[in-house]
C-alpha cells in the first residue's frame, strides 16, 4: 500500500514531534534526577548535622549530658559519614539549589581526603563515645567538628 504526499508529509511531522518529545522527556528526567540527588544529599547533611547539634548541646552543657544519648548520635554520624561521599555524583552539582561549589567535581582527590577524614574521625568520635569519658568524648566531638569545616571551607558555598 503506498502512502499519498499528505499522508506521507504527516507521518514524518509525527515521528519528528515525538522524537522531540522523547529528547524533552529524556531531558527532564536527567535534570529531575539530579535534583533527587541533591535533596537526598541535602538531607544525609540535615541528618548527619542533627547528629552533630545533639552532642554539641551536651558538650556545651546546654542540656544535660547523656552518654548512652551521645554514643547513639555518634554512631548515627559515623553511619552518615559513610553515606556521604556517596551523595555527589557526577551532573548533582546543577538541578535545584545547592551549596554544593562547583570546585567538589573538578578536585574529586581532594573532596575524597576530606570525606575520609571525616568518616576517620565521626569512626573515632564514636569509639571514644562508648568510651564513656566526657572528656574523651568531647576532645573527639571537637576534632571532628574541625574535619566538617575543613571541608566547608572549600567546598560549602554560605
Amino acid at each position: 500500500m503506498t502512502l499519498s504526499r499528505p499522508v506521507r508529509a504527516a507521518a514524518a511531522l509525527a515521528c519528528l514531534l515525538s522524537a522531540g518529545a522523547l529528547v524533552a522527556t529524556v531531558a527532564e528526567a536527567q535534570q529531575n534526577r539530579a535534583a533527587q540527588q541533591i535533596k537526598y544529599r541535602q538531607a544525609v547533611y540535615t541528618v548527619l548535622g542533627a547528629q552533630f547539634g545533639a552532642m554539641g548541646a551536651m558538650a556545651r552543657g546546654n542540656v544535660p549530658w547523656d552518654a548512652k544519648a551521645f554514643a547513639t548520635a555518634a554512631d548515627r554520624a559515623a553511619f552518615m559519614a559513610t553515606v556521604a561521599p556517596d551523595t555527589f555524583p557526577v551532573g548533582s552539582d546543577t538541578g535545584a539549589a545547592t551549596e554544593a561549589k562547583p570546585d567538589i567535581w573538578k578536585n574529586p582527590e581532594d573532596f575524597s581526603r576530606l570525606m575520609r577524614d571525616l568518616q576517620d574521625k565521626t569512626r573515632a568520635l564514636a569509639a571514644a563515645a562508648k568510651g564513656g569519658d566526657p572528656a574523651a568524648a568531647k576532645a573527639a566531638l571537637g576534632a571532628a567538628g574541625q574535619t566538617c569545616k575543613a571541608c566547608h571551607d572549600k567546598y560549602k558555598a554560605d
